[in-house]
Order: structure tokens, then sequence, then C-alpha cells
């Protein structure tokens, strides 16, 4: 028995995606999965019914392609322009002459924004430094825009001119150094940039928060479509009499971190030969941890290195117990970049052993073991960063010097005779428990007399039996003896 079968493939069904929330003023990241079930690679073009809340983040002078038998997630940006549901709708579609096009439905929600996440800004105590917070309408009205810079987060009221007097006295140490701060006209998407300005006096945590409050131009209220969350403590709007929004609030919290003045002494020098191990003990002193200790006694204000360890010689390190102190600190070796770092992060490793306060002075004296074990020669600096957790920075320079490693052995190679090669072989492992690369070179000064093998590879881990590494010397003529060093 025979059947004829006549198959239609027919265009794939719209797809409605799960709606997405996001707060007003911020975006949030979805993807669209395109399944490609042919044996053919689907060029896709893309058209957006609403692109001013739903973004595609592809590159719209290039068609999309998804390959056969795959999948292809397309990130979509969802930027709602007002509170609630609204018109935060789109339909995305993908069209191809196999699949002639697919669908898909994108809703989403605008939520009531809440505080964002702080900002830290750091400076010398008697110096001042500056940090801007930009803003930007994310609606499609008019609004007239309120700044506040106050010291602590509280239910946002209408803005008067003696709340700002009060959040800009002399005990605080933020300023706004805004002309105006109140009714700032803004259009749909426009920007406005907010200096704050921030002058420690003592080394203490600062916190501040500047508040954006903003309402429609035309006077009118802020829609919203869920009523239960008005009905919650929000700090982010403010209402009207019939119980509606008549402002939104953009809150901004603000850390200030004050810093000890830099010391213009020689740096603590932490110093090794290549592919050798010290240990060193650093002891820095922290003023301002007590108020009214701002300043450092004139013969102590360098990081005290002394060395305490032989080379490739470990101890285990005991901490001091019960410490005179209280407060506690956090710490960290900075580099002068990326680069240095990803090259000295694995050599060098620092731990607080020691903590002492001075009872007059309220100096507080910290000591650091750094253990340093370079793979090769160098000359870096580096600054250790001590932070109380109660608020203040000191930076103490550090120099990290690694010299000419020793030799490591010496190679005779006897000549097999004029002109000829003679070959002698070792085997090197790359002293960790991972292959490592390498590049195998004479220094200058060498005679030419000498070639190695290979000149680049991979050393294999240690406790295999290594990578084998040739050596030959060829001599052209009769002289003296011949000499390399590899």
């Amino acid at each position: 028995f025979w059947y004829a079968l006549k198959l239609t493939s027919e265009k794939p069904l719209p797809t409605t995606l799960p709606e997405i929330e996001c707060e007003l003023g911020k975006w949030v990241r979805m993807y669209i999965p395109l399944l490609n079930p042919t044996y053919e690679t689907l060029e896709l073009e893309i058209v957006n019914s609403n692109p001013g809340n739903f973004s595609i983040e592809t590159d719209p002078r290039k068609p999309l392609m998804v390959a056969p038998h795959s999948t292809t997630e397309v990130p979509v940006q969802f930027c709602p322009s007002t509170l609630g549901r609204a018109n935060h709708t789109a339909s995305i579609t993908f069209t191809c002459p196999q699949l002639n096009e697919w669908i898909f439905h994108l809703s989403g929600v605008g939520l009531i924004p809440q505080p964002m996440e702080p900002a830290s800004i750091s400076t010398c105590i008697g110096y001042h430094s500056s940090i801007i917070i930009s803003f930007k309408n994310p609606t499609t009205e008019d609004i007239l825009v309120d700044v506040l810079l106050t010291d602590q987060e509280q239910t946002i009221r209408p803005l008067g001119a003696s709340v700002l007097h009060r959040s800009s006295s002399e005990e605080f140490a933020f300023y706004l150094p805004l002309k105006q701060t109140q009714a700032i006209p803004l259009p749909p998407k426009g920007k406005l940039d907010i200096p704050v300005l921030f002058v420690p006096d003592t080394m203490k945590l600062y916190e501040a928060v500047v508040v954006v409050h903003v309402v429609k131009e035309n006077g009118g209220n802020w829609p919203y479509d869920d009523s239960a969350e008005l009905n919650k403590e929000l700090k982010s709007i403010t209402m009207s009499e019939n119980g509606e929004i008549h402002g939104i609030c953009w809150i901004y919290p603000i850390h200030g971190i004050p810093e000890a003045q830099p010391y213009k002494s020689a740096p603590a020098v932490v110093c090794c030969r290549a592919r050798y191990r010290v240990e060193e003990r650093v002891e820095v002193l922290l003023t301002g941890v007590v108020p009214g200790t701002t300043t450092m006694p004139a013969e102590r204000n360098v990081a005290i290195t002394t060395k305490n360890k032989t080379p490739s010689v470990q101890d285990e390190v005991q901490v001091t117990a019960g410490f005179s102190t209280t407060d506690e600190f956090l710490y960290e070796i900075q580099y002068e970049s990326n680069k240095v770092k990803s090259q000295l992060e694995s050599s060098v490793a620092i731990n607080l052993v020691q903590k002492d306060r001075d009872s007059d002075s309220g100096i507080i004296t910290l000591t650091f073991n750094i253990v340093f074990a370079p793979n090769k020669p160098m000359r870096n600096s580096a600054t250790l960063v001590v932070r109380c957790t109660t608020g203040g920075a000191w930076k103490f320079p550090i120099l990290l010097l690694a010299t000419e490693p020793e030799v490591d052995d010496v190679i005779n190679i006897e000549a097999a005779g004029l002109n000829k090669e003679s070959v002698i072989g070792f085997r090197l492992t790359s002293q960790t428990r991972y292959p490592e690369p390498f590049t195998a070179y004479f220094l200058p000064g060498s005679d030419p007399e000498f070639v190695v093998l290979p000149q680049a590879g991979e050393l294999l881990p240690l406790d295999t039996v290594g990578t084998r590494i040739t050596v030959g010397f060829k001599p052209s003529m009769y002289s003296k003896k011949h000499k390399a060093t590899l």
C-alpha cells in the first residue's frame, strides 16, 4: 500500500514572553531564543515596534545569522518610560525566506525607583574632591527637578529652603555647588549632571544622600496601576492630597572616605633574588584613627622595613593575641597597572600580624608580613593601602625589587671537531602543577657557535619528566674557550 503525503509548513505562531519588571530610570536585559530547526543558515531581518522602551543589542547594519540546528539568544534591553504598564509593549519580528516571520510579544512594568548602589569618593584631609551624578529624565514628560543633599535617608517631603540650608551646615563634609537646586526644567530624555564636593576634616567615614525629586511641569500626577504598592512606606515618591503620586525621587547614597596625606619618604624596599623567596616585616603608622590625631611625628613618618627571614626559608608566622585596639582594618597591595598586577599577584602575599595603639598619641602601628617570591628580575612600585572599617584610608609606597638569579648550572661541552656539532640535553619543569610557556635564548655577549632548541614551547608541570632542552656547539675555528649564557 502506498500513501501520497502532502506536507505544508506554516510560519511559527507568535510567542508571548513573560512580563519583565524594571525600576524607572534603570534598564534590564532579557533574551529572545531563536531555534533554527532547519538544515540552512537563517539570515534574519529585525523589525521592532517599540524601540523607545525595547532596544535590540545587535548590529543594525548587519543581518542576524542563526546556524543550522542551533539556538541563538538575542539580547533586548527594557527601559521603562513611566510607572506601571502603560505602553510598555512591543512586537519584535524576525523575517527570512525560509520561515517567513517570527513574532515575539514583549511587555514590561515600570517600578518605583529604589535607592541606588552607594558611590564612593575619597580625598586627603584638607583637600577636596568631586563626583558627578548624571541624572537622565527617563520619562516622556517635561519635568521640574529639585536636588537635595542630605546627611541621611528619610521620607522625602516637598523640598524647602530650610532643608537645603540645614544640609549644608559646617559639620557636613559634602557640598552641592549647583547655582540652581529647585525647579530645574528638564525635557524628555534630557540629562542633568549634579556635582558633589567632598571636603573631609576627620579620618572617619562620611555618608550623604543626593535626592533628585521630579514633578510634571504641567502639575499633573503620575499614573500607577498598582495601588497596593502605594500603601507601603516608600521613600521614592511624594503623594498628593488625593492619594496619587505627585513626585518621584531618585536616591543616590554617597560614601566619603578620607585619606591620609601621602608620604614623601622613601618607599619600603622588599628585595629578593629571582626564583628565591623572602619574608619582610613592614611597620606602618596610622594617624587620625582617633579624632584629633591628624599629624604624624616627624621622626616616624616612613614605613619601616626589617628583614626577618633568609631566602628559601619558610616558617609559620604566629599572630599576636590580645590586640590593644578594637579597630578593624582592610588592606591590599595596589599595583601600577592591571598588567603589572597579573605578573606580580601570584608572587606577592601580605598578612597583618600585629596591631598596637599608643595610648598617649592615639597612633596605631600595624605590622605586616610580606612574602615575595619573584620568578624573574624586575623592579616595580606598589602601594600598600590600609582602610579602617570606621572610615579613613592610608597609602604607603613599596618597592618590589627582584635581582638577577644565581647561575643554576655550568654545562661543559667538548667539541667533536671543527665544524662538527656537539649536542647536550637536559630537562626542565615549570615548578608548578601546570604547564608554563617559555622562551629560550642566549644573553648578549654569548659566542655565536651555540644554538638552543626549542626556542619556545611549554615546560611540563612539576613531578613530570619535564621538557627536553638541547644545546648545540659547532666551532668554526680553533681558538680559546667559547662561552655563552642561556
